[in-house]
């Protein structure tokens, strides 16, 4: 499916400039109309998203990636997949396992997400 090979690509471009806390990079890749929920509950738009990365609030020094699944629906592509991540956020370590929902939409920029979700599930 010519559709999964993009959004793999794309997914791998974005744990990329997460890590390097590209933010122009991050910018083509979300939507403008974001809709992230952190693992905490929080709900953040893109702008808050893209603000984190660029005030280094949060610094990615790991991100690794496993157990990424492709689920087609209509217009949209669901990617699920768990993540060993190390990081410091607010000037505090953090670490762990989590699971990461992103929902892929195409318009005339490309793939872009438009809703993601992030949950902890273990410890590293």
């Amino acid at each position: 499916m010519r559709e999964a090979q993009d959004i793999l690509a794309c997914e791998e471009k974005l744990r990329t400039a997460m890590i390097a806390g590209d933010v122009e990079t991050l910018s083509e890749l979300i939507d403008d109309d974001l809709v992230f929920t952190g693992p905490m509950g929080n709900v953040m738009t893109k702008e808050e998203d893209l603000e984190a990365h660029r005030s280094r609030v949060l610094c990615i020094q790991r991100l690794d990636l496993f157990e990424t699944a492709f689920h087609p629906l209509h217009e949209i592509i669901v990617v699920t997949t768990k993540a060993r991540l190390e990081a410091i956020y607010d000037q505090n370590p953090v670490s762990g396992t989590f699971a990461y929902t992103r929902i892929w939409h195409q318009d005339e920029h490309g793939w872009r997400i438009s809703a993601g979700h992030c949950s902890r599930i273990g410890d590293l």
